[in-house]
């Protein structure tokens, strides 16, 4: 069973390689890359890629839409991802953003897709974000009850408590079964005309299916995003709350900092006592180059 990726992002040049390079060898058809920069360097680097649909986004081409590039970003990307699918005349869509990979841990994506029932015309997978780990070592945790988030980060556990643990979505991203008509994409999930979800299973870490998350890599490129996540969806209300805090304190670069290792740094007792609760990876996957 085949599959299409499709995400509009503007990522260094590592992350995207990442991106593109895994799907493809992960069993994709091909990717729909929106480049939310027109002039983005890596269009030099993926020309003679028949694999990678580029797309710029220029003026001209936000105006086909009615829109411009200071409309708010998720408007763009619903739109342009709901263009994406509407073009697909089979298989499956798998929507993302460039900072995530999808991983299938005991199988490929086509065989995993091929398992679904006729009937399923989506499959969501839930997040596993990347944390560090004591001694520099890098994991992935998933959703896990609230009820544990409590016990295992204690005075810090109402940053991640609304999330299931997280500090990102726990929603994961999905697959969309082409044919599906009127369909509109989220970023999570998609409706159809009605306003209704498409139906279709959602898997987790008990079914070795994560969506792994990359949205801290490094404290640099997540202090650049501050600002945008906090005046989105991308941090929850609690969190928000604390980095205003920070704004307002005597020293708020070293209260970032701070926050930031709270946010996507284990200790060696919280990573036993996550593990036990079925919500770490230890394992990452290989990395791959394009």
């Amino acid at each position: 069973m085949g599959f299409t990726v499709a995400t509009i992002a503007r990522e260094p040049w590592p992350i995207l390689s990442r991106f593109l390079s895994w799907h493809l060898s992960q069993g994709a058809d091909g990717t729909i890359l929106y480049l939310d920069d027109p002039d983005d360097p890596a269009i030099a680097r993926l020309k003679g890629e028949p694999r990678i649909d580029v797309r710029l986004c220029t003026a001209a081409f936000w105006a086909g839409f009615g829109m411009s590039a200071d409309t708010r970003f998720t408007r763009r990307q619903r739109r342009v991802l709901s263009q994406a699918y509407s073009e697909l005349t089979e298989g499956w869509l798998l929507v993302l953003d460039a900072d995530e990979l999808m991983w299938m841990r005991d199988r490929t994506i086509p065989q995993a897709l091929e398992a679904l029932p006729d009937d399923a015309q989506s499959l969501r997978v839930r997040s596993a974000e990347q944390v560090y780990l004591p001694g520099g070592g890098e994991g992935f945790r998933s959703p896990i009850k609230r009820g544990a988030v409590n016990d295992i980060y204690g005075e810090n556990a109402d940053l991640l408590r609304i999330r299931f643990g997280l500090t990102y979505h726990p929603e994961g991203k999905s697959f969309h079964r082409a044919g599906q008509a009127d369909l509109v994409m989220k970023l999570h999930w998609a409706q159809n005309g009605q306003g209704e979800r498409t139906p279709g299973p959602v898997w987790g870490a008990a079914d070795n299916a994560y969506l792994l998350h990359y949205a801290a890599p490094d404290y640099d490129l997540w202090r650049a995003k501050v600002k945008w996540r906090a005046g989105s969806h991308g941090f929850s209300q609690p969190t928000k709350d604390q980095l205003a805090r920070i704004a307002d304190s005597a020293d708020p670069e070293a209260g970032y900092r701070v926050l930031f290792d709270t946010l996507h740094s284990l200790t060696a007792a919280q990573a036993d006592a996550l593990e036990a609760q079925g919500g770490l990876l230890r394992h990452r996957p290989p990395a791959t180059e394009l």
